[in-house]
């Protein structure tokens, strides 16, 4: 382990708070953009839709510039792309502006999980791996927990562009931390690292264990996503509960998640040789919490399904970063690695809500069947991800 790990991994934990507080924080103030951009909800669903958008397209070529520039260069180039896009945000006197500027947002967005993940990798060589990775994997749910609660009144305290204001000095004290306190990256690593992105993914394409852990990603995105934006509408529509209650059952499933990445890294390190059948266990447990959520009964049970649904959820995907790095040879290929699990994280996000809405408009019970069914893939994909490893350990 290296000097002052922790301290580092703590600075670099608030990085990825900061970047998840820049992709929600218009969440709490929506109506108030709307109407100071005279703005339709299709054209405000775009302003969170092109931050993942931008994701998707830099998720693959991620690794090779990881691998060309190494990680300190990079995290200093997105938190430089944090603060120039929130400073096009506040200056944005029209909705093209302010688009663009959620693009250039999404970029530390779509390369943070993976810069993060090397790191823990280099500072964490022998023991408490896969406990940072888990605490690594809570800083959305936390910058979710925050944003919720913190934007709405500084905007109303201040004016509508105070958000963005407060993003910009987190990330520039942030991006002098970084430069004083993290280690220069190595100078071999331009070196070994020559070819195109394509030459560089060959062994990562050719994986079938990182494969199926990419599609038990996605499929736990898919679903995480879904969930995240569907469930006022299932508590209110379908359970017929107030819209308070709705969106108080619907915060608590952000709330729920956090001490079970902790929990996900923490076992995946006691039990390092079990961290496959962690692994299953969580998937498997996710798709049973998705099960019965239309055979809710009263406040008790909608509160007993988000928690284990969150709990399952948090756990799945915590794993599933433990086990990445693990699936190459060379500590090059790490970051290829995360890219492309992540790649399929950010389809997932993509393609959950829109697709389990549509369902929706069919019935309830569609989308139910649907959502399980991703779960039980997800599953599966686990399942072959364990005997892809053995047959690999016997050949």
């Amino acid at each position: 382990m290296q000097k002052h790990s922790w301290f580092k991994f703590f600075l670099l934990y608030l990085g990825g708070v900061t970047i998840s507080l820049s992709q929600l924080k218009i969440v709490p103030i929506l109506t108030q953009i709307n109407q100071s951009f005279h703005l339709s909800l299709t054209a405000s669903a775009w302003l969170m839709s092109v931050f993942t958008f931008s994701a998707v397209f830099l998720a693959l070529p991620g690794g090779g510039i990881v691998s060309k520039l190494g990680p300190k260069k990079l995290l200093i180039g997105l938190m430089g792309c944090l603060i120039f896009g929130n400073l096009l945000g506040l200056l944005a006197s029209n909705y093209f502006w302010l688009l663009l500027s959620r693009f250039i947002e999404g970029i530390p967005f779509s390369m943070v999980i993976m810069v993060g993940i090397i790191f823990i990798n280099n500072w964490f060589p022998d023991k408490n791996r896969g406990l940072a990775t888990g605490i690594w994997g809570t800083f959305s749910a936390a910058g979710s927990l925050i944003a919720m609660n913190l934007f709405k009144p500084l905007a109303t305290t201040f004016n509508l562009k105070a958000p963005w204001i407060f993003i910009i000095i987190l990330g520039i004290i942030l991006l002098l931390l970084y430069l004083q306190f993290f280690e220069k990256d190595l100078a071999a690593a331009d070196k070994e690292n020559k070819g195109s992105v394509l030459k560089q993914l060959n062994p990562i394409i050719k994986n079938k264990g990182i494969w199926v852990l990419a599609i038990a990603q996605g499929s736990m995105a898919f679903v995480l996503y879904a969930f995240i934006t569907l469930y006022p509408l299932l508590f209110t529509n379908f359970y017929h509960v107030s819209d308070n209650e709705a969106n108080f059952l619907a915060s608590l499933f952000g709330l729920f998640g956090v001490p079970f990445g902790l929990l996900a890294g923490f076992l995946m390190d006691r039990f390092s040789r079990r961290g496959k059948i962690i692994t299953l266990i969580s998937f498997g447990l996710m798709t049973l919490a998705c099960l019965p959520m239309l055979w809710l009964n009263g406040t008790f049970t909608y509160i007993l399904q988000v928690f284990f649904l969150s709990a399952t959820i948090m756990m799945a995907s915590s794993c599933v970063m433990v086990l990445a790095p693990k699936t190459v040879s060379s500590p090059q290929l790490v970051g290829y690695a995360v890219s492309f699990v992540n790649f399929l994280y950010y389809i997932g996000i993509i393609i959950g809500t829109p697709i389990v809405t549509k369902m929706i408009e069919i019935s309830w019970a569609s989308a139910s069947v649907l959502l399980t069914g991703i779960c039980l893939l997800g599953t599966l994909s686990i399942l072959l991800f364990i005997l892809f490893s053995r047959k690999e350990k016997e050949e």
